[in-house]
């Protein structure tokens, strides 16, 4: 039992990143347009592009971890988020900086559809 409690903490801690992700940039994203001289056109694709990529992901998670099974799938998730993680803290331009918010949001719309599934 002790280890079913552990392994449903792991898992949820995807789905706290995404509520991490929503309030992060809100703050961040004052500092980010005055760096990067943004419109706000561009601006507010920067924050919707999180949510552009969960939703392009969410349409065909499931039967892909029905495929490769849910542990995989999970784990991509993390390795999304990681990498976005990166690329978004070193990102040069607005362009890799939108490239690595539609990562986050693939890591993000696993993480949403696949933790349910695989605590219960």
């Amino acid at each position: 039992m002790k280890g079913a409690a552990l392994v449903a903490i792991g898992a949820s801690i995807g789905n706290l990143l995404q509520g991490w992700d929503n309030a992060t940039i809100a703050g961040a994203v004052v500092y980010i347009t005055k760096e990067l001289n943004l419109e706000t056109t561009v601006e507010g694709l920067v924050v919707a592009m999180s949510l552009i990529g969960a939703t392009l992901i969410t349409t065909c998670s499931g039967p892909i971890s029905d495929w490769l099974g849910r542990r995989p799938m999970l784990i991509t998730s993390s390795v999304f988020y990681f990498v976005s993680g990166l690329v978004m803290l070193w990102s040069p331009n607005v362009y890799v900086l939108l490239v690595a918010r539609l990562l986050d949001g693939f890591g993000i719309g696993l993480a949403v559809t696949l933790v349910p599934v695989y605590i219960s």
